[in-house]
């Protein structure tokens, strides 16, 4: 049913936890997404970055901008080229292109974008935050764990017990 409704993005083993309403809702989402909003998000299923909810897919519209897509970067050196562009303040002459092997140049632009490559070209996040259609529950609501309310009440009793603790060196008035 995915496959048909949605022919040219992998849901990436997803649908197998989803109901066929969901389904329905994902498939009605991915239609409405524009041709370069759909190209983007089969790239992200390509990734290790791959959506795995329905919820996801449905948020996908809105969260476009958390990943960049640049298609016509398909090897390391075009990646190598791209960063160097980047970073250099002088202009690339075809004598400086001759001279410079931009492989290292993409390995490390890889690195530092947490970048992928993808059938549909070069794919990295950015550091947007992913925008929830439900507001996510704060952490201030949260209720602390066993764990957490165990080492805070360890370190209240180190605190007690460093304020009760006579210091050494001043013995107490005799009365």
């Amino acid at each position: 049913m995915a496959d048909k409704a949605i022919p040219d993005i992998s849901l990436g083993g997803a649908e197998q936890n989803m109901s066929r309403e969901e389904l329905a809702a994902v498939a009605k989402a991915v239609a409405a997404l524009s041709q370069e909003d759909r190209d983007l998000l089969a790239a992200v299923q390509e990734s290790p970055y791959r959506l795995t909810t329905a919820e996801q897919f449905l948020e996908f519209e809105k969260n476009v901008d958390c990943f960049v897509l640049e298609p016509h970067v398909r090897t390391l050196e075009d990646l190598g080229w791209e960063y160097l562009e980047e970073k250099l303040t002088i202009g690339l002459t075809d004598d400086l292109r001759a001279a410079i092997d931009p492989a290292p140049f993409g390995r490390r632009a890889l690195e530092e974008n947490r970048g992928c490559f993808t059938s549909r070209g070069y794919l990295f996040p950015t550091d947007d935050p992913w925008q929830h259609d439900r507001p996510q529950a704060k952490q201030a609501d949260r209720k602390p764990s066993i764990r957490e309310r165990l080492e805070q009440s360890k370190q209240e009793c180190r605190n007690k017990n460093k304020a009760q603790a006579p210091r050494k060196g001043k013995s107490e008035p005799e009365l």
